[in-house]
Parts: structure tokens; sequence; C-alpha cells
């Protein structure tokens, strides 16, 4: 009887050590920014957008992590499809390259985020115009990190429709 009361006693004093070791909801959330703290990730994909359209490539490449990915999915009736992965320097490089002539706008349709505290995805349907006229259209679905208190692009992967 007395050994069952010690093994009694030895599971509750280890169940209660275990339990008191386990991370509570205030402790994750004190370490993190809550989500009213932070910009919502819808709006830095319009920032994202407006770097672009001043073909700033110095903030557009501070808002993407090293090794973000771009990836393309071209589909036209000439060219089938077909998917297309662009460097960031490559792509930061065909901005640059834009004549000043040229007037581009990609005007965003729709914008719908999926987030948690520290991810998330915002996709986009957009119409794509160059010189005032349309050339393309799709959806854009961008993965985002949150680091050092901001949203940092971590992906971008986009359809292109072509007539």
């Amino acid at each position: 009887m007395r050994s069952s009361l010690l093994l009694i006693g030895f599971m509750v004093i280890a169940f209660a050590k275990a339990i008191a070791q386990q991370p509570t909801v205030t402790d994750s959330i004190t370490a993190t920014v809550s989500l009213e703290e932070k910009v919502k990730p819808a709006e830095a994909v319009k920032e994202f957008f407006e770097y672009f359209h001043q073909k700033d490539t110095l903030s557009l490449r501070m808002m993407m992590v090293e090794h973000a990915t771009i990836n393309s999915l071209i589909i036209s009736e000439s060219m089938g499809r077909k998917v297309n992965h662009t460097s960031i320097d490559d792509f930061l490089k065909g901005i640059a390259q834009i004549p000043d002539s040229v007037s581009f706008e990609e005007r965003l349709i729709q914008i719908k985020t999926t987030n948690s505290i520290d991810i998330a995805t915002v996709s986009t349907s957009y119409e794509f115009y160059m010189n005032d006229g349309f050339t393309h259209n799709g959806t854009n679905v961008f993965t985002l990190i949150y680091i050092d208190d901001k949203w940092m692009v971590a992906g971008i992967t986009d359809t292109r429709q072509y007539p």
C-alpha cells in the first residue's frame, strides 16, 4: 500500500512538472507581435507593387528574402503552357531596364489573404497594361514571412494568360 502511494505521489509530481514546462498561450504571444500590431500582408503586397511601378529595385530587393523564388506559368495559344523561373537579380534587372518612355501598370483586381502570425499567402487577380493597352491577365500568389518586424516576400508565383 505504501509503495502504491509513493508511486502515485511520484506520478503526480512528474505530471505537474511536465505541465509546468509547457509553453502557455501568453508565453508565445508575448514573444511575438500580435496580428493587430503588424502591417497586414496585403498591405505589404500593395507596397511591393508601388515600388514595382516606380521601378524602385532597391526597395523591392529589401522586401525579398535572399533566396526568394519567382515562377511564372505562361499560358498562350501559340506557346501553350510553359513554366519560367526567374532569379531575383534577373527580375530586378528586367524592371530596371524598362525605358522611361514605356508606361506599365499591373492592376490588382481582387486580393485574398490567408495568414497566421508569421507566414501568409496573398493571392491577387490582375490585369497588366503597357502604354495604356491591355497585354495579359492572371493571378499572383505571394508567400510572405514575418522577419525583423516586417513582411518579407519569400516567393512569387504567377500566371500570365495572353490573348
